[in-house]
């Protein structure tokens, strides 16, 4: 029996579309880095990254200069999501998702800001992610985490349709502005 598409598969599926034209548009193009963004990234002890597939921005760039400890999301079978430590040039491990991860001795570490990749957002901070929801269910069980997420301004969509499980972001950075949802949580850190 085929099931069909329901709206959000299709939307996933044309958002994926949008971000692979953005990243070509945008190939040469530096994010913004502002003051907040600065002041942010240097009170993380920790930072949690991702490693871009298919048009993601790559959030490296961002954290030039970062002295802090830098991780990577981890998946190992039906365990939730982890963060492993990584740092630029260390060996990775092929993830279950398709992508690269921490290999599996590396240290767990619990990242005070976590920069998410997104399909799609909305301006009062929801997200689209993969489907999987290994991201909600890490943020949910790490709430004083600050969730950034990473998107080009073309995966801006009018109104996402959050569900009770779906944990929005702090802050969205593309490389047009960041969006801050609560300016106090971040001169608090």
């Amino acid at each position: 029996m085929v099931v069909p598409p329901t709206a959000l598969d299709l939307l996933r599926k044309s958002l994926r579309v949008r971000r692979q034209d953005a990243a070509k548009y945008n190939r040469n193009f530096s994010f913004p880095i502002c003051s907040q963004w600065l002041d942010l990234l240097q009170g993380a002890k920790a930072t949690g990254l991702y490693q871009p597939m298919g048009g993601e921005p790559d959030p490296l760039p961002l954290i030039a200069g970062y002295s802090g400890v830098m991780s990577l999301p981890a998946l190992s079978g039906p365990s939730p999501m982890t963060f492993g430590r990584w740092s630029p040039g260390d060996t990775v491990m092929a993830s279950s998702w398709g992508g690269t991860q921490p290999i599996e001795t590396a240290d767990e570490i619990f990242p005070d800001v976590i920069i998410v990749p997104l399909l799609g957002f909305d301006a009062s901070f929801n997200r689209i992610g993969q489907g999987g929801g290994h991201y909600d269910r890490y943020l949910a069980a790490h709430p004083s985490a600050w969730r950034v997420g990473l998107a080009w301004e073309a995966q801006r969509v009018d109104a996402i349709e959050a569900q009770p499980w779906d944990v929005p972001m702090d802050a969205i950075l593309t490389e047009a502005d960041f969006y801050i949802k609560d300016l106090t949580r971040c001169q608090r850190l």
